[in-house]
């Protein structure tokens, strides 16, 4: 027999086809696990963060869908591996290519059940047109077509990075200035990136309000630029520019969330909170924090560099996740499930009853709040640009068949890329720091051969199964300019 609340979330599908809840999924980049306050104690200035986690479900180990920006995203939205979508690592400037359009996007399942969809922030999925957000399920898109870094600025005074200068004629890496779009249209190049955030909020508000008006369910995909480097933010004078950063993107927060409490659809909206990946530990201290999940063993045995973003260690891919939905899911509580970003469109295609297609396969499950865990929980983390796993996830285990790291703060990249066999394996329940592997006579006995069968598992349905192959080529004519006059696309806003 079910517990009363999995019965009550039974009832309550009968309702949502009728009176679908509005959903807002936003997403932070390259934001730690340990630089919100409901992670991280010593953190005093999330209030907003904190206050969703109080009111709904913290899920203390959640994985994004990779360790770094498109590959996650593309997880995140088609509930797929990269493995499938063929989305290995980053689209740049000058891509031609995107999301393969043989997938489908979160927003296009949504569309499909009634709900007017849009996208306020970082899109990194393809920007030339049939791979443009509007192309892809998306009603209304405001944003980036890619990191906020990938592209020149035209005045830096109040900008914070290191290692890449984004002033327009002395970048090393880029040439050309960095877009902001509105739907297909390039309104503004350079960005303002310091005022940036508060009309990221303005159009959030415009877009919540107009589907209010149309008397649509809406789905806000929110994919933050904060933390990514540059750091930008109206300065508050805390001496430490990745906390002014981390408070600007924790009001922004408070903007959404308050817009639905003043317009009373707090009962019935979704908000989920969450990171693409872990902390860039290359960028020093304009980074945050993944502790207490470090990759110890890297840093030592491995002898350094970076086991946050673009790894396979914890502090890679574990993130915060926060799921509020006050009314119908329990408040305050604290979840110690293994759960991924693959498992946010199941979750919704059971909430709001849209139908997964039956031609491909998915690597999800509805979260634990809706559905009952059944059995031991496997995650295979794909590595940035290799299409084998290199580190699978089996319960309290972490299996590394392979370990590297990215280049830490001081540049330094220790043993790189290492084969191990016999595999690594770290109790993550007694070393969440992942300092000591365990001894073989220590490893369970079936462990490797149940995780060798897991990972043929994989192997054969991405054979058999539908796969799609994404393209990277690269043109320059496609890099987004508004003014082809002008040598760093200079356009007014």
């Amino acid at each position: 027999m079910l517990p009363l609340f999995y019965t009550t979330l039974i009832l309550l599908y009968d309702h949502v086809s009728c009176s679908r809840p509005n959903i807002v999924l936003m997403m932070a980049d390259d934001l730690g696990w340990g630089d919100v306050a409901p992670n991280n104690p010593n953190i005093k200035y999330t209030p907003n963060i904190a206050e969703l986690a109080a009111q709904g479900i913290r899920y203390t180990d959640y994985h994004s869908a990779a360790s770094v920006c498109t590959p996650s995203r593309a997880g995140l939205l088609t509930g797929r591996l990269a493995q499938r979508t063929g989305v290995i690592k980053n689209f740049v400037i000058d891509s031609t290519g995107g999301l393969p359009l043989t997938e489908r996007t979160m927003a296009d399942y949504l569309k499909s059940v009634g709900y007017k969809t849009g996208i306020i922030g970082k899109w990194h999925l393809g920007h030339t047109q049939k791979y443009h957000p509007l192309s892809r399920g998306f009603d209304y898109y405001f944003g980036l077509p890619y990191s906020n870094d990938m592209g020149c600025l035209r005045n830096a005074n109040d900008i914070y990075n290191i290692k890449i200068n984004p002033v327009c004629g002395e970048n090393r890496l880029w040439n050309i200035s960095l877009p902001l779009y509105e739907n297909r249209k390039i309104i503004e190049q350079p960005v303002d990136l310091i005022t940036l955030t508060q009309r990221y909020a303005e159009k959030a508000q415009e877009f919540m309000s107009s589907a209010i008006e149309e008397r649509k369910p809406f789905f806000l995909y929110i994919p933050m630029t904060h933390v990514h480097v540059p750091l930008s933010f109206f300065k508050r004078n805390t001496g430490n520019n990745f906390v002014d950063t981390v408070i600007e993107m924790d009001q922004y927060v408070g903007k959404v969330t308050n817009f639905l409490k003043q317009n009373n659809l707090v009962e019935n909206t979704i908000v989920m909170f969450t990171s693409d990946n872990g902390p860039w530990e290359y960028k020093c201290d304009l980074a945050g924090t993944s502790s207490p999940y470090l990759g110890q063993w890297q840093k030592t045995v491995g002898e350094g560099g970076s086991s946050s973003k673009m790894t396979t260690w914890e502090g890679g891919h574990r993130v915060p996740f926060i799921v509020s939905w006050p009314g119908t899911i329990p408040t305050g509580q604290v979840r110690g499930d293994l759960v991924s970003a693959l498992d946010v469109l199941p979750t919704l295609a059971k909430i709001t009853n849209f139908t997964l297609p039956d031609d491909r396969e998915f690597d999800g499950f509805p979260l634990p709040f809706l559905v009952p865990p059944q059995g031991t929980r496997t995650i295979f983390h794909p590595d940035y640009e290799f299409s084998e796993v290199w580190a699978v996830r089996h319960g309290r285990y972490k299996v590394y068949y392979a370990t590297y790291p990215d280049h830490d703060c001081e540049n330094k990249f220790g043993t790189g890329f290492l084969y191990h066999n016999p595999a690594l394996v770290f109790d993550l329940e007694t070393d969440i720091a992942e300092s000591t592997p365990l001894k073989w006579q220590e490893v369970p006995e079936s462990l490797y051969q149940k995780i060798e069968v897991l990972k043929k598992g994989l192997r054969d349905s991405v054979t058999k199964g539908f796969t799609s192959v994404a393209s990277y080529d690269t043109d320059p004519s496609v890099a987004p300019c508004c003014n082809r006059d002008n040598p760093y696309c200079y356009c007014e806003a």
